[in-house]
């Protein structure tokens, strides 16, 4: 469960979170930038079991991409609070967030000795492989 956020938090500069590091490409890519006020917001957590790109993995959940999306500052709350849930020994788990109307992904890693690190990409970057159990974090879909 996520908490009540105002949405104000952005990746880009969130240090205290992600202190192995944050990709120069949370501002390179014009993402900095704050998102809207959120409710509690229960999440789901999926493990990737076919290898894919990121319109497969996200689209393989049924639904339309934008009901997928995170805010920056939901993404900082889960990290912050559920490293427990973040896929260990420098896999990535995968976010889904907008901005500017353009989808892209945000990679978080935990590392052994500096914590979490945390990289952004395009939504078409290339495919990733189900060997290595990627995680990803969605908003719990209803019925």
């Amino acid at each position: 469960m996520l908490d009540a956020l105002d949405g104000k938090e952005t990746l880009a500069n969130a240090e205290e979170v992600f202190p192995s590091g944050i990709d120069v490409n949370f501002k390179n890519y014009g993402t900095n930038k704050p998102g809207v006020a959120t409710k509690e917001t229960p999440v789901d957590l999926y493990e990737l079991v076919r290898s894919g790109i990121f319109a497969e993995m996200f689209g393989s959940l049924g639904t339309d991409l934008g009901k997928l999306c995170l805010t920056q500052a939901q993404i900082k709350n889960f990290c912050k609070k559920n490293t427990d849930w973040l896929r260990k020994n420098g896999y990535p788990t995968f976010f889904l967030f907008k901005a500017e109307d353009q989808f892209f992904v945000a990679q978080v890693c935990v590392t052994r000795s500096d914590g979490l690190g945390i990289l952004a990409h395009h939504f078409k970057h290339g495919i990733w492989r189900a060997e290595y159990s990627y995680r990803l974090v969605v908003p719990r879909l209803t019925a």
